[in-house]
C-alpha cells in the first residue's frame, strides 16, 4: 500500500502523513532525509561542495547505487552512505545550506524518486511532498491533496516558531507563504500540482483528528 500525500506549506501534511503511517502500523517515508544524504555525499565527496557538481553527484550515485541505503528499525527511518549510518550527520547545517541544489537538479531528484519507489516495493507506506500523487506514484489508488488558507497556515507556523500574530513577523510570515506557494506552483521541475484523482482535504478548519477522520474512510485497512 501507497499512501501519497501532497500540499502546500504549512498544510499539515507532514504532520499527518507520520500520525498516519503510525496508525496504520506502516512505513513513513522521509524524502527530505534522502536529499539531505544525497547533499552529505556531495559535501564529502567535493571540497567545493554541491554547487555545480550536481550532475557529477549523480553520475557517481547512479553508478554506485549501493552507496545510500534505507532502512527502518521499530519504524524510524534510518539513512546510510557507505555503509554509515548517517541519520544525524544529514541534519548537520552545513547539509541544511546545500541541500536546495540537489533538489533542484532533475537527475538529482529522480534519484531521491528511484530510490522512494524501491523502498515502497519492500513496505506499506506513507509519504508526503509536493509531487508525490503526481510524479512519484501517479498510480496509487490512495492520493490525499491537503490545503488551507494562507493565514491559517502562517498561523500554525507562528505557533510553531512563538512569533505573536500582531506582529511584523507575522505579517512577513504570510507574505513568505503565499511567496512560496507561488513559487512551487511555477517551479519548471516537480511543480505543486493536486493529482486528479486525489482526495482535497481543507485543513483550515479542522485539527489533527479531524484531518485523519477525514483521510481513514478511503483506506482499505491493510491486510495481515
Amino acid at each position: 500500500m501507497i499512501i501519497a500525500i501532497d500540499g502546500p506549506a504549512g498544510s499539515g501534511k507532514s504532520t499527518i502523513a507520520k500520525l498516519l503511517a503510525k496508525k496504520l502500523n506502516t512505513e513513513y517515508i522521509d524524502s527530505g532525509a534522502i536529499y539531505r544524504t544525497i547533499t552529505l555525499f556531495g559535501i564529502q565527496t567535493f571540497a567545493e561542495g554541491c554547487e555545480g557538481n550536481e550532475s557529477r553527484i549523480f553520475e557517481l550515485l547512479k553508478d554506485n547505487p549501493e552507496t545510500i541505503k534505507i532502512s527502518y528499525e521499530d519504524h524510524t527511518q534510518i539513512m546510510w552512505l557507505n555503509n554509515e549510518n548517517v541519520s544525524q550527520k544529514i541534519r548537520d547545517p552545513k547539509v541544511t545550506v546545500q541541500v536546495k541544489y540537489i533538489a533542484d537538479h532533475q537527475n538529482c531528484r529522480e534519484l531521491v524518486n528511484q530510490s522512494i519507489r524501491k523502498t515502497a516495493e519492500k513496505y506499506s507506506v506513507v509519504i508526503d511532498g509536493r509531487d508525490i500523487g503526481t510524479i512519484v506514484f501517479p498510480k496509487t489508488p490512495y492520493k490525499f491533496y491537503l490545503d488551507a488558507k494562507p493565514v491559517i497556515r502562517a498561523e500554525r507556523r507562528a505557533k510553531e516558531y512563538s512569533i505573536p500574530l500582531d506582529s511584523p513577523g507575522f505579517e512577513q510570515l504570510v507574505k513568505s507563504i503565499n511567496t512560496r506557494d507561488k513559487e512551487d506552483k511555477e517551479r519548471k521541475i516537480a511543480p505543486l500540482r493536486k493529482a486528479s484523482d486525489a482526495l482535497l482535504i481543507d485543513t483550515s478548519g479542522l485539527d489533527i483528528e479531524g484531518v485523519l477522520k477525514e483521510i481513514l474512510p478511503h483506506i482499505q485497512p491493510l491486510k495481515s
